[in-house]
């Protein structure tokens, strides 16, 4: 069996875990606070230079066994392990052990089968509902674009110099003129109405007169004369109406 030594005077085998050049896992981070290491099965799951090394884990002599078992082709090993056992549930004769090319043809033919089922799915309910345009979106790249711009930050993240601060805008249209005017309308204010601030009319919509109009706007209007309430009709009261029957 690979991996094993057999002694011939002690009639035992001998497990080589480790070859003795290697630095023992335990001696890689002396911390107590550290990866966990079993000396029982000689097994280290966790990182022990994730605190110490800030390099990535595929950079490192030992990143932990955790680490080793979810790289290379485990994933794939996994998903075919999967597959045989469904297809197993399902009567088909498949082993990943004993037949392992059948077992990784099954699943390749399995996967592309899928793949077009998927296809038709999805092209039949376009056809038939329509949104093409919606499923077209733009290569990754250029959803995380990154730009050129220098911007320098303080500690507390405020942005000290580099970009300049952002003007809301408004959803509405601004500075329209409209039927000659140079202003917009509201910018003029008289009697209680708006008005248009170049011409000076408080008809909104109205055609711009130029600053001939100003004159009439300009001169000063009277204040009503107070209207006499002698000859007013107003309602009377109950007591009112009670005195005059006495």
């Amino acid at each position: 069996m690979p991996g094993t030594k057999f002694d011939n005077k002690k009639r035992q085998t001998v497990r080589n875990l480790r070859i003795r050049e290697d630095t023992a896992k335990y001696l890689l981070n002396l911390d107590a606070n550290s990866a966990h290491y079993d000396p029982k099965s000689r097994s280290m799951r966790d990182n022990p230079l994730k605190d110490l090394d800030h390099k990535k884990p595929s950079e490192l002599s030992f990143a932990g066994e955790n680490f080793v078992r979810s790289t290379g082709q485990v994933k794939e090993i996994a998903k075919l392990q999967l597959f045989a056992w469904d297809a197993g549930e399902r009567g088909s004769n498949v082993h990943l052990q004993a037949e392992p090319t059948k077992a990784a043809l099954l699943h390749k033919e399995y996967s592309k089968r899928k793949d077009e089922f998927k296809n038709e799915v999805s092209n039949s309910i376009v056809e038939k509902y329509g949104g093409e345009d919606h499923l077209k979106v733009p290569p990754r790249e250029l959803l995380l674009a990154t730009t050129e711009e220098y911007v320098e930050y303080s500690r507390t993240g405020k942005i000290i110099k580099g970009q300049e601060k952002v003007v809301p805008k408004s959803k509405y249209q601004e500075d329209v003129h409209v039927n000659g005017h140079t202003a917009v309308y509201g910018s003029y204010f008289h009697a209680g109405k708006w008005g248009y601030k170049c011409c000076r009319a408080l008809q909104k919509q109205a055609y711009c007169t130029g600053a001939a109009s100003r004159s009439g706007a300009d001169t000063p209007q009277l204040a009503p004369e107070p209207v006499p309430t002698n000859n007013v009709d107003r309602t009377r009261s109950l007591v009112e109406i009670h005195q005059e029957r006495m």
